[in-house]
């Protein structure tokens, strides 16, 4: 079935859109919103209420815009979450299929089927559900399960991946960085429904940049770049205590992070005995940690080319060299202009984790 093309929200963006295969119009406003290891959210605007009388949750959308045959970063497919009905203007939300993988069933991961294995192969295989496409999920990490990494019993496959992403944090020593590094691997749909895994890997002397931003550049909007750096994720003194001994234990700290920022100490505890594997287990915590955290939120025209996962130089008086930091979150509200919030640098915390780390 053809695709109805709706040029009600932009005549630079063409949007076509289908629900439960029937082509979908009226549309009046759109705005996505995507953040590192979740779903991606849409919301759609449509005129009136009559044209989504139908519509229930669980329909599925099926989403392209974008600019000619080449940008269409904002393709989506994904299930209706909300409907809100007004006599004026309706609004819809939608989830891409991440949403399923949180609401699977409960699955049983035993653990004599996870030791050894890839970690990113075990995290692949638990996304290959409900018409995601894992075909692309094929470069591996090298970083095998292990017991202590407590990853089996009964749980949803959301669950399950992210302890597995939660482990997915190789710690390179080669020339091609500075210092010693703690890379993080990250997931998403990025597009349609297809699953990607990719590695921020932006402390590379190699990695280059899609975009250089400055202050005075003639994309920004309102208040251009907004930073924000803070302490809330810093850990620079971690000690790791085996839950099964209390006499084996293993403390890291960062006496230069500690001399300019403080202490940041915190205690974690491990099933693993082993010392050798605690010390490990501190020491990527101080790597990936040890510096307060620093976001940048960047306020354009136009930034739907740009993905989760890309890198971008920011320059502003506080780094005016530019520091190169990951693309985390993406906010793009389009109505008769695309208008974009490009958040890179550290995801923020959720509410559950921000409370977690307070009470700790």
């Amino acid at each position: 079935m053809t695709l109805v093309r709706d040029k009600l929200v932009t005549d630079n963006l063409d949007i076509e859109c289908k629900i439960d295969d029937v082509p979908f119009s009226y549309i009046t406003g759109l705005s996505y919103k995507h953040i590192v290891d979740a779903a991606r959210v849409v919301k759609i605007r449509i005129g009136g209420i009559e044209p989504i009388a139908n519509l229930h949750i669980g329909s599925e959308v099926i989403l392209k815009a974008g600019r000619g045959e080449t940008t269409h970063n904002l393709d989506f497919i994904g299930i209706v979450t909300q409907i809100n009905p007004s006599f004026t203007e309706s609004e819809i939300t939608a989830v891409d299929y991440i949403t399923h993988l949180q609401s699977s069933e409960i699955v049983n991961y035993k653990e004599q089927d996870l030791i050894g294995k890839d970690l990113y192969y075990l995290a692949a295989d638990a996304c290959n559900y409900k018409n995601i496409d894992t075909s692309q999920l094929l470069e591996g990490s090298g970083i095998k399960a292990t017991r202590d990494m407590g990853l089996s019993g009964f749980q949803s496959r959301r669950r399950f991946i992210k302890k597995c992403f939660d482990f997915l944090t190789p710690i390179n020593k080669t020339d091609e960085y500075s210092e010693a590094v703690a890379l993080q691997w990250r997931y998403g749909i990025r597009r349609n429904n297809v699953m990607d895994f990719w590695l921020e890997d932006h402390k590379n002397f190699k990695s280059e940049p899609i975009l250089t931003i400055t202050e005075n550049n003639n994309t920004l909007t309102g208040p251009g770049i907004v930073s924000d750096i803070n302490s809330t994720q810093m850990i620079n003194s971690a000690t790791y205590l085996s839950s099964v001994n209390t006499d084996v234990f293993a403390t890291a700290s960062d006496e230069d992070s500690i001399e300019r920022h403080g202490v940041y100490g915190k205690l974690y505890t491990s099933t693993s005995e082993r010392l050798d594997r605690l010390e490990e287990l501190a020491y990527t915590t101080i790597l990936l940690h040890k510096e307060p955290t620093v976001t940048y939120n960047i306020m354009m025209n136009n930034g739907e080319y740009i993905m989760l996962g890309d890198y971008i130089k920011v320059k502003v008086s506080t780094h005016d060299k530019g520091i190169l930091l990951p693309v985390v979150q993406l906010s793009h509200v389009i109505t008769d202009r695309v208008e974009s919030i490009i958040t890179v640098g550290t995801p923020e915390l959720s509410i559950t984790e921000y409370i977690s780390s307070s009470l700790d």
